[in-house]
């Protein structure tokens, strides 16, 4: 192994540190913007609850128009949360590739195989 395949190789290995270290941040931010979908989901299923059960038209209209407002601001949040799993796929990817070339420029034995045990 040369000094050149040490040095990429030391570089790959700093370089999927920081990847899972990002991927990290990113889970983090995941789990933050998950409490914040279910929170407005559970909202939004109680309003749908209170519509069910609503008689008066008056009633009913000042529901339709909180739902609205829930309901947008949950489709925002699923659009931040599938953006964010599209990046968590990514730096994982992003990881195994660089564990699979980290490997390949890993030096291997000789197969088992010594000097003297060859024939030629």
């Amino acid at each position: 192994m040369n000094m050149s395949s040490t040095y990429l190789i030391a570089e790959l290995k700093q370089q999927k540190k920081k990847l899972e270290k990002a991927l990290e941040e990113i889970k983090k931010q995941k789990i933050k913007i998950d409490q914040e979908y279910f929170s407005f989901k559970k909202e939004e299923d109680k309003i749908y609850e209170e519509i069910r059960q609503c008689r008066d038209t008056y009633q009913f209209d000042k529901l339709q128009m909180r739902l609205n407002v829930i309901a947008a601001r949950r489709k925002s949040i699923e659009q931040k949360r599938l953006e964010i799993e599209k990046k968590i796929r990514g730096y994982e990817n992003e990881i195994e590739k660089i564990k699979q070339r980290i490997n390949y420029l890993k030096p291997r034995g000789n197969s088992g195989l010594s000097m003297e045990n060859q024939v030629s």
